[in-house]
């Protein structure tokens, strides 16, 4: 067999000596930060090891093993409830099935290159790539050095990748279901400028089943995010009081942040004369300043099912890609 033909975990430094016409020792140097090689041979290494798909195993250096059990975590806006709750349920788990988290935070100026490195050098397992962060170069080399990847609330569609979303689309319906029971007849949708793919999701499915339900509905865009964008929003929902609206937000920050200023600024009652209701059941939700009805996904739930696709694909790394969806429950309180 040709090193070419082999997979990735099998290819050696040897086999890129080899192919550069260097010495083993000096494609180590290439790899090894602050060693002393020149530009050109480093290069001429670097260019050989990425056509053989090599990676360089830097825990095999010190500990003389073929693969680790690290599985790379790539997450970004940890500062949300949310994604905290997500993170905390997933590394938890991942160390209950016997793996290592490795958590890497994503920020958009963040170098792609170091990222990968990180990554690849470490041998990892298998790599879990959360909605926000991103960029899609990430998943794609990841998917073309068969490393096991999972992608949460991802759209990416990458041979032998494996996906895992919550059931927004159930999750938009209940919620026009549920405003419309409490005897809205208009109802609103607040959503970002630019939400991600569930936000869209999830909007798109409860303006269709207002339609269904033969209440008359319209969107309001912000350009804000999370809370900032609930607080935005404040202005617009209120232009439409006259109707007593029932008002959507895709994500619970941004719900309360439509509470708080209705309540403590113009002294709206709600659920008398509108109600809200947001996504996501974060810990704040069932605080008593905002008694907030809500959409649950649970992050248990979630990461569960996210390792086990992981644990799935590191065993068949040549299955049909799996997309799995997670159930979604009202959680009714009183701001409906």
């Amino acid at each position: 067999m040709s090193v070419e033909s082999r997979k990735s975990g099998s290819v050696t430094s040897f086999d890129v000596a080899h192919k550069a016409g260097v010495s083993r020792s000096a494609v180590s140097r290439a790899f090894t930060p602050g060693s002393s090689i020149s530009e050109k041979t480093r290069s001429k290494i670097q260019k050989a090891a990425a056509e053989l798909g090599y990676r360089v195993n830097l825990v095999a250096r010190g500990l003389n093993k073929q693969r680790t059990d690290i599985v790379g975590v790539i997450v970004s806006a940890l500062n949300t409830p949310y994604r905290a709750g997500q993170i905390d349920a997933l590394t938890k788990q991942l160390v209950r099935e016997g793996f290592r988290p490795m958590l890497l935070c994503v920020d958009e100026d963040k170098d792609v290159e170091q990222l990968l490195s990180i990554l690849l050098n470490y041998q990892v397992s298998g790599v879990i790539i959360t909605s926000d962060a991103p960029p899609n170069a990430i998943c794609e080399e990841c998917a073309r050095m068969q490393v096991p990847l999972v992608l949460v609330h991802r759209t990416d569609q990458l041979p032998f990748v494996d996906r895992i979303n919550g059931d927004d689309i159930k999750g938009g319906r209940m919620a026009a279901e549920a405003l419309v029971k409490a005897g809205r007849q208009h109802l609103i949708a607040v959503r970002q400028e630019a939400p991600g793919f569930t936000g869209v999701v999830r909007i798109d499915a409860f303006l269709k089943r207002a339609d269904e339900l033969g209440v008359t509905s319209n969107t309001i865009t912000i350009s804000a995010v999370e809370y900032d964008g609930g607080v935005a929003a404040a202005p617009e929902v209120l232009n439409q009081l006259d109707v007593s609206p029932g008002v959507f937000c895709h994500s619970d920050l941004f719900a309360l942040g439509l509470l708080d200023t209705l309540r403590n600024k113009h002294s709206i009652r709600i659920p008398e004369q509108m109600s809200v209701i947001g996504y996501d059941d974060i810990p704040q939700a069932s605080w008593a300043f905002a008694d907030l009805t809500t959409i649950r996904q649970s992050p248990n739930r979630f990461a569960q099912v996210t390792v086990d696709l992981l644990k799935h694909r590191i065993k068949y790394p040549e299955s049909e890609p799996k997309n799995e969806i997670v159930d979604v429950t009202l959680v009714m309180r009183g701001s409906v």
